[in-house]
This record gives structure tokens, sequence and C-alpha cells, in this order.
């Protein structure tokens, strides 16, 4: 008999170990988790705001707010700063195909080279916690060379590639805006 409650108090003592240790793994996956702590302190006191006619959420600090990483082209309206960057891009494109420096060909002819820019292109952003955000854009930079008889003939026919570079160029957020 005396066995036998030995094994039973041996049992009983696993089975409250066992309990407590699931307990605290629970606690544990759950504070991990985020989740409010079983004990909270009392929050100080605070002075009631005046009323106003719609109560406005107050702003929270970027990097307050960020609690883990995000990534992709909505970071901080990367897009928008994206497509800008692009446009400006077609704008340079169309200034150096207008500024062509010509030169003299040993033919009587004339030749020139120009950059363009291609239209595919990249744009991603990542923004981590306690970090500025940084942005990259990937696209192509070629260049161009024209040859005629004369500037006009030149631009008629199709130009030839004499090299292509992939560039990226990457951005960091601050004061509010995107940076170059």
């Amino acid at each position: 008999m005396h066995n036998a409650t030995a094994r039973s108090s041996r049992v009983l003592l696993m089975v409250i170990a066992v309990a407590a240790l699931i307990t605290v793994v629970a606690a544990r996956r759950s504070h991990a988790a985020g989740a409010a702590p079983a004990v909270k302190k009392a929050a100080p006191a605070q002075k009631a705001p005046a009323k106003t006619k719609a109560a406005l959420p107050q702003p929270v600090p970027a990097k307050e707010a960020l609690k883990e990483m995000v990534e992709g082209e909505d970071v901080r309206d990367f897009r928008v700063f994206c497509d800008s960057w692009m446009q400006k891009l077609r704008d340079r494109d169309s200034y150096n195909v207008a500024h062509i420096a010509w030169e003299k060909g040993g033919d009587g002819g004339v030749g020139g080279e120009y950059i363009s820019y291609g239209t595919d292109r990249t744009c991603s952003a990542r923004e981590e916690p306690g970090k500025d955000p940084i942005g990259k854009i990937t696209y192509r930079e070629i260049r161009y060379r024209r040859q005629g008889a004369t500037p006009t003939a030149a631009m008629s026919g199709g130009g030839t590639i004499v090299e292509q570079t992939d560039v990226t160029e990457i951005f960091r957020y601050g004061k509010g805006r995107w940076q170059y």
C-alpha cells in the first residue's frame, strides 16, 4: 500500500509540474506575440483634455509606430517618387537628343552620341524599426551613336547602341521626403 501511495504522489507532483510548465510557456508565448502582460502598472493621472468638436488622434513618430520591417513600392509613397524620378530621366533623354554634339566625320558626314534611358524600371523601398527608410530604383542607361550626311539625316535613321549600363540608385527618406 505504501508503494501505491508513493507512486500516486509522484504522479500528482508530475501533473503539477507539467501544468506549471504549460502555464509558463503560454505566458512567454503571449508576451512574445505582443499580448498585454497579466499585471498592468497603474497609468499616471492625466489632465482631462479640453473638449473640441472632433478629437483628432495624435500623430505617432514614424520610428515609434513601425514595429517590423516593411518593404515594397508603397513605403512612404516611394512609387510616386519613383515615377517622378523616371519622368526626370525622360526629360533628360529629350534634352540629350536635342543637344547632340555633332562631329564631322572623315567621309564628310556627321556623327554624335547621346545618353538615353530605358523605360523598364524597378522600384523598391524598405523601412526597418529605428532606421531611415531606403529606396532603390534600377533602370538601364543606353549610349547611342547616330551618323548621317547631316544632323537631320542622322536623326531620321536609327541609332546604334554603343553601350548599355544597368543603373541602381539608392535614396534615403529624411526630413519628410526622399533625398538624393
